[in-house]
């Protein structure tokens, strides 16, 4: 069970959540991080070609921090659950604020270091090999069990926001101030959700055991295959993922020059992140009985958005049915990581929220690269109702998991 928050029990409601100190400091963190990623991820992409005006050093900066992330997610859920949290979380966020104020450093003296911009960029994605478990994992620790369902929506809602709003203002930004200061932005952004982090305080993970970390690594692959409920829902997800990769972000633009539109398909992605949005609101008013079966239930739109892409010929029906997409999938995350919070242990939880991202991330460049070749077999349409018939599949298939479909477990 997790430990109580420090300075006292609060009364439930979202309203309750906030109030606890150390929880309004990890989403406030989180929420300024995620707004300078926000800008970060078109800022970026305009500094390196600013700097380079090659596609090809873009992709090399760009492969060299998603590398990083994935293969150094495990060690960094390892020692989420290793070492004392609060300094971690600053100094990994300190680390990629620093990696982001020197790749703006760059752009701005117009060096042509595309070696060091990739890696800084590495760097960046190792300290949020980190930093992404370790969020999810002191949440239990800063709010009681009756309190995770709203703060994990409460959380979710200020990132989704932060997120949204950092890459609408991204291009107007890069046009008045440039890309370098926009980076440098972002860069701030991490130390300042260092210093929020910095007042974080949480009791210490009590541990009995002095395991190398390779060990603790294995500790955290045993909890994770031993939860039947847990990894059925990773594995289908694994497969939607590299269905919607490869469909979303490869053959989607293609299908929008042919059929849509550019503007129609911007609008269309644009609803989806909306819809995640409004789907924060809408969770903190779902509280069902079975939350791993409606969670799934509502997992399985997302499967489908590949062909719900090439069925609804009408733009503004398209645009509609994608913002309820993505309210539902919201709903899903919300109660998928209320149930790992409150069915792993606090002192697992970042290693097997680990092995979740890693099966999701993993997955993407897979669905990516067979993009092309399927469409080019099959179709370009073929191609997009196929993708979304095996997210649908693979995602609805978690039902028939007994585990999946059992009632929450009583907390306390």
């Amino acid at each position: 069970m997790p430990e109580p928050p420090v300075g006292g029990r609060p009364s439930g409601g979202a309203r309750a959540a906030l109030r606890v100190p150390a929880f309004r400091r990890l989403v406030v963190g989180a929420t300024i991080s995620r707004f300078g990623n926000g800008l970060a991820t078109v800022a970026l992409a305009f500094a390196m070609l600013d700097l380079t005006h090659s596609v090809a050093a873009l992709g090399l900066v760009v492969a060299a921090r998603s590398a990083a992330n994935v293969v150094l997610l495990l060690v960094g859920g390892a020692l989420a659950d290793r070492l004392p949290r609060r300094p971690l979380l600053v100094g990994s966020a300190a680390i990629s604020g620093a990696a982001q104020l020197g790749v703006a450093g760059v752009v701005a003296a117009h060096l042509d270091l595309v070696a060091v911009v990739a890696g800084l960029a590495a760097l960046n994605g190792a300290a949020a090999a980190v930093s992404q478990p370790l969020t999810t994992a002191l949440v239990p620790q800063t709010l009681t069990t009756e309190l995770l369902h709203e703060g994990n929506t409460l959380s979710r809602i200020g990132t989704n926001t932060a997120s949204l709003v950092g890459t609408a203002v991204a291009g107007a930004a890069v046009a008045v101030i440039g890309s370098a200061a926009v980076v440098g932005v972002d860069g701030f952004t991490f130390l300042a959700a260092a210093v929020a982090w910095a007042g974080l305080r949480v009791p210490p993970l009590v541990r009995t055991d002095r395991t190398s970390l390779l060990a603790d690594i294995a500790a955290g692959w045993q909890a994770f295959r031993t939860r039947r409920w847990l990894w059925s829902v990773v594995v289908a997800f694994t497969v939607a993922n590299a269905a919607y990769a490869g469909a979303v972000t490869v053959l989607g633009p293609v299908y929008a020059d042919r059929v849509l539109g550019r503007t129609v398909w911007g609008l269309a992605l644009a609803a989806i992140t909306a819809g995640f949005v409004l789907g924060g609101f809408v969770a903190l008013h779902v509280r069902p009985r079975r939350p791993l079966a409606v969670a799934v239930c509502c997992a399985v739109p997302f499967g489908a958005i590949p062909a719900l892409v090439v069925l609804v010929g009408v733009p503004a029906v398209l645009v509609v049915l994608l913002l309820l997409v993505g309210t539902v999938t919201e709903v899903f995350e919300v109660l998928w990581q209320t149930e790992q919070q409150r069915r792993v242990p606090t002192e697992l939880l970042a290693r097997v929220t680990s092995y979740d991202m890693l099966g999701s991330y993993l997955a993407i460049p897979v669905g990516q690269a067979l993009a092309a070749p399927m469409a080019s077999l099959v179709g370009l349409r073929p191609a997009l109702l196929g993708a979304g018939a095996i997210g649908v599949v693979a995602l609805a298939a978690c039902l028939l998991v007994k585990d999946v479909r059992m009632p929450a477990p009583a907390s306390g």
